[in-house]
Order: structure tokens, then C-alpha cells, then sequence
């Protein structure tokens, strides 16, 4: 019988094993960025072509190699980071396997240059993992690799590979994680059309921050030193009242290497459970050190997970360490604003059967602003007809009457004539109904509203926006700012007028104004950090303007907190019950809570 089992070719192979190392552009980036940092690395220049998907190019000044290392380096499992088990038991360099210049030599075209001496260089040209041509260079000190036309024999993988703008963000991220772990090490990025990174030698850890999101981020860390037994944890951590909701900033790095665990981020959220409220995420940029042998970093092929020996003892690491760094601010809450805010009342998870609590307070803790945090103190509007909740992109309650499910006050809620109202806290609205009272959420009311009128606007060619007497510039992330690229036509059909400005900052020319409270340069960096991110909100659209009409909506709604006039609540409620989907807000959530006339009597004790 003919044998059905064959030893495959060296191309096949390598060709297999590609698919575990090299994934993506980003994968290829940050193997070659990881080769340069071992390499002992002063600077890394990193330059894209169409995401990474026509060319990718990493150079830096390390010590480079002469020409029969330069060789070697394209072989399979050959490496100078090791030599034994022994060392396998205590890498502390990026890499180790000898598996990446093979692996992305295989499956594209790929001119590795590199010299270890000035002028005296070697060339090395590979393609589909074929050597195509060895020859002498003049070049300084250091190694250059280009790789072109990735997965170019592979077409099955290049199917898989995203948008431009999608590997462009990918490889933002890679770059970035590497500055985070090596602050002293100077790092650019060009993506092809523009410069994305320029980082300076830093400091610090605080000074890297600064330079990849600004001073204002930085300011808002605190630093985290904690030792146990032989392992110790650094790093820097959000403070607690500059926390927000949405997506993070979290790092985690071990023996100078990333890697992700959701475990160990858990444990450090463990660390702010009495200091925020539920739902917002803390930045961490945490380092630890452990012992050789304590922790096992050849268990993914990327790299990207690692194995402690001590798990919950790292666990118990990270939560003690972050708790310590918050202990100052919990045992001495400040006296002033914070003394005067509103409280924050729990989540009410349906309506008809209402349970009344006690307000929660959470000592040393600020409510998030971008849902229902309170606002800064306001003087309350005149109720002038200009001044009127919605000032523009809204209909006339009385042309909104048919559009919703009862009109702008359903009849089996209200009489004829508008209710009297009443504001709880500044973040409730009640009224008398025919059948009892009814309570209302500001900011979850006028979410929907802002939703539905938002949607309705893209679908009639945008919204009306006003130009700034003095415009708005915000400095932003590499991915921030590539995002922003991305969507500018959106944001101009949401009202945003905004064109880059230098480097990584824009400038905001018009915006839209949707109420009178609305604070549009705070709207627009949420919005922002809330689109790059993710979050559960954004990630549930299927477009990109459905994305932003989430986002700006949360974003921009009233806050709990605000005071509004008789007028303004009876606006509110009028466009309220216009909408499509009045009793829910845009996250699921319950805009309104009727409690019946024969339940107050019940809870009286009254026969009826």
C-alpha cells in the first residue's frame, strides 16, 4: 500500500509555522522591534506602507551582526539568546526562539541589512524563503530589515488581513506597548503619509506617558511600589477621580516583557472597588519582577501569555500593590466641591414595581461624568424661548406628536394639560399622572432623545453646526489621532468641523449645539477615546454613523447634576415620547419608573 504520510517540504513548513508567529503587519512589527530592543537598541524607526500590508521597515543602532551571523539569523531555531535549558529557565530577552526572520522571510520578500562594524555591512536578500542574493553594503552600525509584500505566496492569509486603517492601529499599539516598556529607548513611527511617533529618549515611565498621550494624562497617575518576598510591582495607576467609563489604558509587563491577563486586571480593579463606581476602568501601567523560574514565557506562540508558578501570590501582588499606591487618597477624602455634589443613586433595573434606597455616596469617589455623573455647579437658565433645552436639529413638540408611540404626552399617562413637574437631586424628574407618578432619568431621557434626533439628521444630509470664535485644539494618541483621520467626513455630518493641526493634535473649526449645557470639546475627546477604544455601547453598532450617534448621544446627553427649569423639564418630557423607543435609553436601560396610585396606597396603608 502507498504510504499516506509524508514529511513535508522546508517551504511548507516554514510556511505553517508563519501562521503561529506572523498573524498580521502588527505581528511582524513587533517581532522585529523585539529583535532590535535585545539587540541593545538607542532608537527603533518604524515605517508602513498600506498598513503594513506593501512594506514594513525596521531599523535601528544596535550592535548588529557580521555576515555569517547575518546568515544564521535566517535559519530555523537559530538563536544567540540561548544555549541551554539553564537558559530557557531564565530568558530575559524579547526573543529566544529563532523562529521570527525565518518565519517572515517565508512568506514574503524580505532584504535584511545590518553591520557591526561602520561602513562594513552585509546584505541578505530572501523571498518566499528562498535566498536570493548575499552582498557587501556601506552602512553604520545596526540593522535595517524591509519586508514587502506580506503573505504575497500565502494569498488564503492576505484575505484575512483588515482595512489599512485597522492595521495602521495595530501596529500604533505594538509600537507604543514597546516605549511603555523601554521609556530610554527613543522610538518614531511613520505610517507612509505621515509622521505617527516621535518619542524622545524619556526618564521615566510619567515622561513616556506625557509624550504618548500628554501632560494632563500623566498628571492624573500615581505611582505603585510594592515588594513581596521576591517579587516586586511598579508602575503608575490612574487616580481614582480621574477615572471614567469606557475603554482603558491597561499595560502589563513582566521582566520587561508584555503580556496580557485579564486575571491580574481583575485584581488590580479588586484594588479600586471602594473608590469608584461600578462600571469605570482605571489606566494601569504595571511592571512586575519576578525570580527566574517563577514565571514561564514560552507558553503562546506570540509570546503574548505567560505562566506563573505563584499565581495567586502575583495576584495578591498586584491588588495589594495598586491598594497601597490608593490608600493616601482613601484615608484622606478632600473637604470642598466634592462635599456639595449630588448624590449618586443605584441603577434602577425595571419600572412598576419601584423599591426605594437610601443614595449612595461613595466616599473619596467621583461619579463618571460621561454617563450619570453630576455636572459643575450651573447657575439655572432664564426660561427665555431662546434657552430652551433643544436649540437646534429638534422638532416642535407638537409637530413630534405623531411620531412616537403616544405623542408627546401619552394620554394613558397624563391629562390634557401639561403636569407640574419636580427635580429630584437635579437628576430625576417627577410628575403627577392619572393614575399615579411618574419618574423620569434626565440623562437617560435625553439620551434617547439625542439618539433619534442625531440618526435623523445623518438621514437628512447632517446636522447645522457653528463655527468657534476661538476654535478647539485637542492633542490626541497615534490611534486617536488615526481614527479621527479615519471619520473626519462623519464627524462633519455630526456637526464636528475639525482638520489636523502638527503632529498628533486637531484643531475644531465648528460644532454642533444641541442644548444649551452642551460642552462640545469634553463631548469630542469622550467621543474620541470612547470610538478608539471600544466599549460595549460603540461595539454593538453595524456603521460607523451609528457608532458615532451612540457615542455622541451618551456623551453629550444633560448630565445628572444639571438643574432645569419648569419649561425645560416639560420640553423634555414632550420629546421624550415622540421618539421611537421612549422607555429605554440607548444602553437598555429604564427612562422612566410609573408607580401607581394604588401601590401609594399600599405602601400607606390606606384601603384605597
Amino acid at each position: 500500500m502507498p504510504r499516506r504520510i509524508h514529511v513535508l517540504s522546508e517551504k511548507l513548513a516554514n510556511q505553517i509555522a508563519a501562521g503561529e508567529v506572523v498573524e498580521r503587519p502588527a505581528s511582524v512589527v513587533k517581532e522585529l522591534v523585539e529583535n532590535a530592543l535585545d539587540a541593545g537598541a538607542g532608537r527603533v524607526d518604524v515605517v508602513i506602507r498600506n498598513g503594513g500590508k506593501t512594506e514594513i521597515r525596521v531599523a535601528d543602532d544596535g550592535h548588529g551582526m557580521g555576515r555569517e551571523d547575518a546568515l544564521l539569523s535566517i535559519d530555523r531555531h537559530a538563536t544567540s539568546k540561548i544555549r541551554s535549558e539553564a537558559d530557557l529557565a531564565a530568558i530575559r530577552t524579547l526573543g529566544f526562539r529563532g523562529e521570527a526572520l525565518p518565519s517572515i522571510a517565508s512568506v514574503s520578500r524580505m532584504v535584511l541589512e545590518t553591520a557591526e562594524r561602520e561602513g562594513n555591512g552585509t546584505r541578505v536578500v530572501v523571498t518566499g524563503g528562498q535566498m536570493a542574493a548575499v552582498e557587501e553594503c556601506a552602512r553604520r552600525v545596526g540593522t535595517t530589515i524591509s519586508v514587502r509584500s506580506l503573505f504575497f505566496n500565502v494569498p488564503a492569509r492576505a484575505k484575512f488581513l483588515r482595512s489599512t486603517a485597522a492595521e495602521n492601529r495595530a501596529v500604533n499599539e505594538v509600537v507604543t506597548t514597546q516605549a511603555l516598556a523601554t521609556p530610554g529607548i527613543a522610538f518614531s513611527m511613520d505610517s507612509g503619509t505621515r509622521d505617527v511617533l516621535s518619542l524622545p529618549a524619556a526618564g521615566n515611565l510619567g515622561e513616556r506617558i506625557a509624550a504618548l498621550w500628554g501632560n494632563e494624562a500623566a498628571d492624573e497617575l500615581l505611582p505603585v511600589a510594592h515588594r513581596m518576598g521576591g517579587s516586586a510591582l511598579s508602575g503608575l495607576v490612574q487616580r481614582p477621580n480621574s477615572a471614567r467609563p469606557g475603554g482603558r489604558r491597561s499595560y502589563f509587563f513582566v521582566n520587561g516583557r508584555a503580556f496580557s491577563d485579564r486575571t491580574l486586571v481583575r485584581a488590580a480593579d479588586r484594588a479600586y472597588r471602594t473608590t469608584i463606581p461600578a462600571g469605570v476602568h482605571p489606566h494601569l501601567f504595571l511592571f512586575l519582577e519576578v525570580p527566574d523560574g517563577e514565571v514561564d514565557v514560552n507558553v503562546h506562540p506570540a509570546k503574548a501569555e505567560v505562566r506563573f508558578r505563584d499565581r495567586i501570590g502575583v495576584e495578591r501582588l498586584v491588588e495589594e500593590g495598586v491598594r497601597a499606591a490608593l490608600a493616601g487618597i482613601e484615608s484622606t477624602p478632600s473637604i470642598g466641591m466634592r462635599a456639595m455634589e449630588p448624590a449618586v443613586y443605584p441603577t434602577t433595573t425595571g419600572y412598576g414595581n419601584m423599591t426605594l434606597r437610601e443614595p449612595v455616596q461613595p466616599w473619596g469617589a467621583t461619579p463618571p461624568a460621561s454617563s450619570d455623573g453630576p455636572a459643575e455647579p450651573r447657575a439655572e437658565p432664564v426660561a427665555e424661548p431662546q434657552m430652551t433645552l433643544f436649540v437646534t436639529g429638534g422638532q416642535d413638540a407638537s409637530a413630534a406628536a405623531g411620531k412616537g408611540r403616544g405623542g408627546p404626552l401619552p394620554a394613558d399617562l397624563f391629562d390634557g394639560a401639561t403636569p407640574v413637574m419636580w427635580q429630584i437631586h437635579n437628576t430625576y424628574i417627577l410628575a403627577e399622572t392619572r393614575s399615579g407618578l411618574v419618574m423620569v432619568d434626565q440623562h437617560s431621557a435625553h439620551e434617547r432623545v439625542l439618539y433619534e434626533q442625531i440618526v435623523g439628521n445623518f438621514d437628512h444630509g447632517g446636522a447645522e453646526s457653528q463655527r468657534l470664535l476661538f476654535p478647539i485644539t485637542l492633542r490626541l494618541s497615534p490611534a486617536e489621532y488615526a481614527l479621527v483621520e479615519q471619520i473626519k467626513g462623519v464627524l462633519e455630518r455630526a456637526g464636528f468641523e475639525v482638520e489636523g493641526f502638527g503632529g498628533r493634535s486637531i484643531i475644531v473649526h465648528a460644532v454642533p449645539n444641541p442644548h444649551p449645557y452642551f460642552d462640545p470639546e469634553r463631548c469630542l475627546r469622550e467621543m474620541i477615546g470612547e470610538l478608539t477604544d471600544g466599549s460595549p455601547l460603540v461595539d454593538s453598532a453595524r456603521t460607523q454613523h451609528q457608532r458615532i450617534a451612540l457615542s455622541m448621544a451618551c456623551k453629550g446627553a444633560i448630565k445628572a447634576g444639571q438643574r432645569l427649569t419648569q419649561v425645560e423639564m416639560s420640553e423634555l418630557f414632550d420629546k421624550l415620547f415622540a421618539t421611537e423607543l421612549p422607555f429605554h435609553d440607548i444602553h437598555g436601560r429604564p427612562t422612566v419608573i410609573q408607580l401607581s396610585l394604588a401601590e401609594l396606597h399600599k405602601r400607606f396603608g390606606r384601603s384605597g
